[in-house]
């Protein structure tokens, strides 16, 4: 009897180290199904050439001289990461806005900043506010430009010196109070 009481314990032992070894299994075979599925997404690849889009016009009544302004966001994606200057020291332009009204393309006025590296993913995106408080034309002394149609085109330029898509406002108006 003594015989197969230790037998039985030794049997006991067993059955908590195959519990534990099932439970150390099950535990590694998730950890590779994590790993696996985590590797199966892959990163997104942009163009070397950037690409803009237009995701929003924001206006508002302009009121002359108080900073008030109208605020083209826009998207962008570039593969190689060189969008926006390369240091403060960088006065290459990099975004062109043409006013439709006169046909003056303006690459002084705005640029776009640096954009650190994230990582060591190259790929770039995001989005840019461009405040075009500077293009709008609200004089109280002439009444005839109380209010204003606008429409801009837009394209950015990385270090490289590839040129993005041309983009469209559309016209849209604005009252200057």
């Amino acid at each position: 009897m003594i015989i197969l009481h230790i037998e039985n314990r030794i049997f006991s032992k067993k059955c908590k180290v195959t519990e534990s070894m099932m439970k150390l299994k099950s535990f590694a075979i998730y950890i590779t199904m994590s790993f696996l599925c985590v590797s199966c997404f892959n990163a997104p690849e942009y163009s070397n050439i950037p690409e803009i889009e237009l995701m929003e016009i924001r206006t508002s009544r302009t009121v002359p001289f108080s900073g008030d302004s109208v605020i083209v966001v826009l998207s962008f994606t570039d593969g190689d990461g060189d969008l926006g200057k390369l240091n403060t020291l960088d006065t290459t332009p990099n975004l062109f806005i043409i006013d439709k009204r006169f046909g003056v393309i303006d690459s002084l006025s705005y640029s776009i900043p640096n954009i650190p590296q994230n990582g060591s993913v190259k790929d770039v995106s995001g989005s840019i506010d461009v405040n075009l408080l500077s293009k709008i034309y609200c004089n109280p002394l002439f009444p005839e430009k109380m209010k204003d149609t606008l429409e801009f085109s837009l394209q950015v330029r990385d270090r490289a010196g590839n040129y993005s898509n041309m983009i469209s406002t559309g016209s849209f108006e604005i009252i200057c109070q």
